[in-house]
């Protein structure tokens, strides 16, 4: 039966656990992840009287916790998109400001090494210019070894940084599955919602997505699960899984991320699932710009060495000899799986007539077939394009060229990175400046008598003598051609030819009445009869007379001589690379661009998502914020009701007592 004491009491009890709840919410009004709280008051059921139904009063029924998840999920999703943009972007600004580093870039020191080339062809004896010469390669080599560190320093970086992303997400999925264990037991206890823990595994899931993507799911009993990846379950109620960071087989140079399942019996990778926040940005920053970038890098260096060696042995050196290569030649051996059980191995050179063809993916090598001659198969890896490949007839891919050495097992595979490392690998085999060969190897002209008179009265001239080649070369090389009205015996005029090597057919058609104008040769009318002395090449022009002679020798003592040197600063502007549409500081430029522009997109996405994150921040602390102007308001008026609470017991006692003094007379 109501009674006003009763009814006074319930209000100071309730009002007393509201004004609790308000100081509650004031005392946490800067805690982060603190969603306010609000005590709701429900009528008591009322008594039946003869006067009518008669209140009894009010509890506190539940405490409300002000808050959306539909808005705390999109949050959370801004949070994980904002935390990888900005992990990329730092990362990304880094190495953007050392590939474009006037100081430190490539581009810079290859074009002062052209230019040391330009200035010896310039002056073809000169001791100085051969020196700055050698000073430029080994600083271009320097800056190659350079950029190369600091890429493979980045990789250290980010692998210790994964790590560490690791560690954390451990540690917070650790916690999540012990406050799920915390609110089961409360929420059993049947006295409502434990809010303050609710906010506690709100925090562990936002901190959470800081690092990786999430999806959450509810259980009956009120955990929540939390899922990775590809549905990966990384909490399970009062359990959960862990991340680690585990060598990889296949691919030293990138480790995996890789979950425990059967409570830690085994694991399954899941680096190419991992999306999302700080670790997810890592993953991408490694595979989208170290990956790439370096192989990029490496191949701007394979098509410097390879070109310029190339040329560079074509030439005469000082002391007369052919020249040698001006770089270390670079090869790339294969990284063998983990498990592969055979001894078999595989190495990579590389030929200058194929490097318009190298890409800058990694390749897979697997031993698949244990009998047919296409034994192996070789799959590149940026776009899933697959060779068979017979060991014992070996084609050309993509540039490069393999050495497979028997003895690997049926199912042992190998990594090939073509250029991934190459650029660490340039360095100078020429030291000395007598060494570079500046001159052409053989030089022409018109052949003299024992009295040292030309052998050509005629109006005619040879230039242009080049050869693509330094093989059948050697100091004897000579060749005599001698203008005959019938050089091959058929009536035809051309010059027939005395050489040592000797040539096959011996003579080239020429015929001053129509192509005196200039005639190139070898001309494709006799393939194939200068491949012998090294595919020599000149051109004739004029009108010679029968007898005339002309002389192509080998160019002994042409310290003046600047044809090889002229060749070689010419390869600066060659379409040489990318299927012969880019030069080498074409390809670099493009590995700049990709990087200023990777770096531009990752800083605008990351402005677009912490715009984002902070407008749903805002949304979230409009519903869960404490309002300071708002809960001193509530604290005056509750502290009102209670205190009119109070009174009503007050004067429930007065009656109390005069009922009592009235019975006690």
């Amino acid at each position: 039966m109501a009674t006003i004491f009763g009814i006074g009491t319930s209000a100071l009890l309730s009002y007393q656990r509201v004004l609790t709840t308000v100081g509650h919410n004031v005392a946490n009004a800067n805690t982060e992840g603190y969603s306010r709280q609000r005590v709701n008051l429900a009528t008591r059921t009322p008594d039946l009287t003869p006067a009518g139904w008669m209140g009894n009063g009010v509890d506190a029924v539940s405490v409300q916790r002000f808050y959306d998840d539909f808005i705390a999920t999109q949050m959370r999703g801004a949070q994980t998109a904002a935390s990888e943009m900005e992990t990329i972007l730092e990362h990304a600004a880094r190495l953007d400001n050392l590939l474009a580093d006037p100081m430190v870039g490539l581009d810079p020191a290859i074009q002062r090494f052209f230019d040391a080339f330009q200035d010896v062809s310039d002056n073809p004896a000169s001791t100085s210019a051969r020196q700055v010469l050698l000073v430029e390669g080994e600083s271009l080599a320097d800056r190659f070894a350079y950029i190369n560190r600091q890429y493979d320093q980045l990789r250290q970086d980010i692998y210790q940084e994964i790590k560490n992303a690791v560690t954390e997400i451990n540690t917070l999925s650790d916690n999540l599955a012990e406050v799920n264990k915390a609110i089961v037991i409360a929420k059993a206890e049947g006295r409502g919602e434990p809010n303050d823990l609710l906010d506690q595994r709100e925090m562990l899931l936002n901190d959470l997505s800081k690092f990786i993507s999430v999806q959450t799911f509810m259980q009956d009993d009120g955990a929540m699960n939390v899922i990775i990846g590809q549905g990966q379950p990384l909490v399970v109620g009062f359990e959960n899984a862990e991340l680690t960071v585990e060598p990889n087989p296949v691919n030293p140079t990138s480790p995996n991320i890789e979950l425990s399942i059967d409570d830690g019996a085994s694991s399954i990778v899941v680096t190419n699932q991992i999306s999302g926040g700080e670790l997810g940005g890592l993953v991408r920053f490694r595979e989208e710009y170290l990956d790439e970038g370096q192989s990029l890098l490496g191949k701007v260096a394979i098509g410097m060495v390879e070109m310029i060696n190339d040329q560079h042995v074509q030439g005469i050196d000082l002391l007369n000899h052919f020249g040698g290569n001006f770089f270390q030649p670079i090869s790339v051996s294969g990284a063998p799986n983990f498990y592969n059980t055979g001894t078999g191995d595989v190495s990579v050179t590389f030929s200058p007539s194929d490097l318009g063809d190298l890409t800058s993916s990694d390749y897979q090598l697997v031993r698949d077939d244990p009998l047919g001659p296409n034994t192996y198969t070789l799959t590149r890896l940026l776009d899933g394009t697959t060779t068979l490949i017979n060991p014992a007839s070996i084609p050309v891919i993509d540039g490069f060229q393999m050495t497979i050495t028997p003895g690997a097992a049926v199912g042992d595979s190998f990594l090939i990175p073509p250029t991934r490392d190459a650029a660490g690998e340039v360095s100078m085999l020429i030291t000395d400046v007598n060494r570079i060969a500046a001159a052409g190897a053989l030089r022409g002209g018109a052949a003299t008598d024992a009295n040292g008179n030309p052998v050509n009265i005629g109006d005619a001239s040879i230039s242009g003598i080049a050869t693509s080649s330094a093989t059948g070369l050697s100091s004897a090389t000579a060749m005599t051609l001698t203008f005959s009205a019938d050089a091959d015996g058929l009536g035809n005029p051309g010059f027939t030819i005395a050489s040592t090597p000797a040539v096959v057919p011996s003579y080239v058609l020429y015929d001053p009445a129509t192509e005196s104008g200039g005639k190139t040769f070898p001309d494709g009318t006799v393939p194939g009869h200068f491949d012998p002395i090294g595919g020599l090449s000149f051109q004739i022009k004029g009108i010679p007379t029968a007898g005339d002679q002309f002389v192509v020798e080998f160019n002994a003592g042409g310290r003046t001589d600047n044809t090889n040197a002229l060749a070689l600063a010419g390869l600066q502007n060659e379409l040489l690379m990318n299927g012969g549409t880019a030069t080498f500081q074409d390809v670099y430029s493009e590995l700049i661009s990709d990087v200023g522009a990777k770096t531009h997109q990752a800083e605008l996405n990351y402005m677009a998502q912490e715009g984002l994150l902070s407008s749903h921040t805002e949304r979230l602390q409009e519903i869960s914020g404490v309002n300071l102007d708002e809960e001193a308001a509530n604290l005056a008026r509750f502290q009102q009701a209670y205190q009119a609470s109070a009174q009503i017991i007050q004067v429930a006692n007065t009656l109390f007592e005069s009922l009592l003094n009235s019975v006690g007379r």
